[in-house]
């Protein structure tokens, strides 16, 4: 199945049952016209619908391969992987999401996709790399960007000097 194909059905199957989501991950990367390989769908849920979501996505087709307080990974008809929206902060990022260029599906704002990246690689630092290539791509692609928003986030996990030396990059 194409990615493509594994968003459409679990956007279906949400929209089916008005879960609030938004696109987050590689493919959210495109969302913002920046272009990187990604295998799988990456979604922010509202954590207070998780019995929801997950008995949506299993009737839709998705079969759970792992599932915490704040995940949920899926396979079946595409790789799908949950992120539950649990404290303040995701859950304004779910509030702040919307479509955007062409896309059909809400999109996480790029100063909370970088916000993200950020907590992905702390979290597991064997993402380091590609994260931090990422959130230096959307730095340079996205125009306007709230940077109080972005330090906010740098802040929580001591990342504040990285973010500021890649805003002193040509």
């Amino acid at each position: 199945m194409k990615i493509e194909d594994t968003l459409t059905r679990a956007s279906g199957a949400l929209d089916k049952n008005s879960i609030r989501y938004a696109l987050i991950g590689g493919f959210a990367l495109a969302a913002h016209r920046i272009v990187r390989a990604t295998v799988d769908i990456d979604l922010l849920v509202d954590g207070t619908d998780k019995a929801l979501v997950k008995s949506s996505l299993e009737q839709a087709g998705f079969r759970v391969d792992c599932e915490t307080t704040e995940v949920l990974h899926l396979s079946g008809p595409g790789q799908l992987d949950i992120l539950f929206a649990n404290r303040h902060h995701s859950q304004q990022m779910l509030a702040r999401a919307k479509p955007i260029n062409n896309f059909p599906v809400p999109v996480v704002d790029a100063e909370d996709l970088i916000g993200l990246k950020i907590q992905a690689y702390k979290n597991a630092p064997e993402r380091e790399f590609q994260d931090k290539a990422d959130i230096q791509s959307l730095m340079k692609t996205c125009k306007g960007l709230d940077q109080n928003r972005i330090d906010e986030y740098a802040r929580i996990f001591d990342e504040l000097e990285f973010i500021q030396s890649l805003r002193t990059m040509p």
